[in-house]
């Protein structure tokens, strides 16, 4: 999504989250202590801007579960910033209880512009314990006709994962910055007014296979050939170089054996960093 221009209403609205932010952090635990990370107001921008770039990793760590009388296909997802641009988002709460979140557009010389985006925050309390924005990364598994195509009209399966709380995980390119920015404590506790979080270029944000809602089930899925595909942020939220990059893929052949479920892999969609024909 590309970045509009500025408009009175912007400035209201950005003054109006600032005011909130205000009273929210008259003291510091209500700001999340010292380390605020991304959440910390930017210095006002000088140069141009200089975008963000998210691409997920085809998933990886695929492997079938069973748990009781069921069957879950579990995977890690990963997320990339192959932008030249760090990829910062803040969210206050407001006196009702609900967020606003905003993203930061840095600019090449210094500081950042903020602009409101409707991203949804949701607390994580499943073992991550912090906010996450709301169905940043969505996984579904399609089944795939004779010939290697998706096949229309076939029953879609999907994830149940929480969200995502950005942060820089690992070095995921060559021209990753050398040293990390941001990490999860900025995405605060479950009492914070005020979080922040980040992913800088080059640096990836990984969800691992044994978490919770890394998963479908499969236990009713008849056995044949699927794409499980991972699209990055379906609702069009951030402001980004390129949306042309938000999906990705891997195929696998779903195969009841007589020791139980397996999927090995069969095909593999972009790769972040690699051109695909």
């Amino acid at each position: 999504m590309g970045v509009g221009s500025g408009d009175a209403r912007s400035v209201v609205v950005r003054g109006a989250i600032a005011a909130v932010a205000v009273a929210a952090c008259l003291s510091v635990a209500g700001c999340g202590g010292e380390d605020i990370g991304a959440a910390k107001a930017p210095d006002p921008p000088v140069g141009s801007p200089v975008l963000p770039d998210l691409m997920p990793k085809p998933q990886f760590n695929v492997l079938t579960q069973r748990v009781g009388d069921k069957w879950r296909l579990r995977f890690s997802t990963t997320i990339v910033n192959v932008g030249d641009g760090n990829f910062i988002l803040r969210a206050v709460r407001d006196l009702r209880g609900g967020w606003k979140a905003e993203q930061d557009i840095p600019y090449s010389e210094e500081g950042a512009r903020r602009v409101r985006i409707p991203a949804q925050l949701v607390w994580g309390g499943d073992g991550h314990d912090h906010w996450h924005i709301n169905r940043v990364a969505v996984v579904t598994l399609v089944p795939l006709s004779e010939d290697g195509r998706v096949e229309s009209g076939g029953k879609v399966f999907v994830d149940g994962k929480v969200g995502f709380c950005f942060y820089d995980f690992a070095q995921e390119l060559p021209s990753a910055v050398a040293e990390r920015t941001y990490t999860a404590k900025g995405c605060g506790k479950e009492d914070w007014t005020v979080v922040g979080m980040g992913l800088s270029p080059g640096w990836n944000d990984t969800y691992r296979f044994a978490l919770r809602g890394q998963s479908i089930d499969v236990t009713d899925v008849p056995a044949g050939k699927y794409r499980l595909f991972t699209d990055i942020d379906p609702k069009g939220w951030f402001h980004e170089a390129s949306t042309r990059n938000n999906r990705t893929w891997i195929d696998i052949d779903l195969e009841r054996t007589s020791q139980g479920l397996v999927a090995p892999k069969i095909g593999t969609g972009p790769v972040p960093g690699v051109t695909m024909p």
